[in-house]
């Protein structure tokens, strides 16, 4: 696996949504390791098979240009 965008969780949100809705399987993960709920709202990252890193990327950039 391999990480395609780094962020905070609702931008995180919504890269999964659309890499699924393109038929690709993604997976988010929040660091956790803060004392309070909700500090790592910066620390969301979104995974997807490393076969699929390089198509993953250019619908983000499509969808979400820089």
């Amino acid at each position: 696996w391999t990480v395609v965008f780094t962020g905070p969780n609702y931008a995180a949100e919504v890269v999964h949504a659309s890499l699924e809705a393109a038929g690709y399987r993604s997976e988010i993960l929040t660091d956790t390791g803060h004392v309070w709920p909700g500090m790592a709202t910066e620390d969301t990252r979104v995974f997807v098979p490393e076969e699929q890193a390089e198509a993953s990327l250019k619908i983000i950039e499509a969808e979400f240009p820089a």
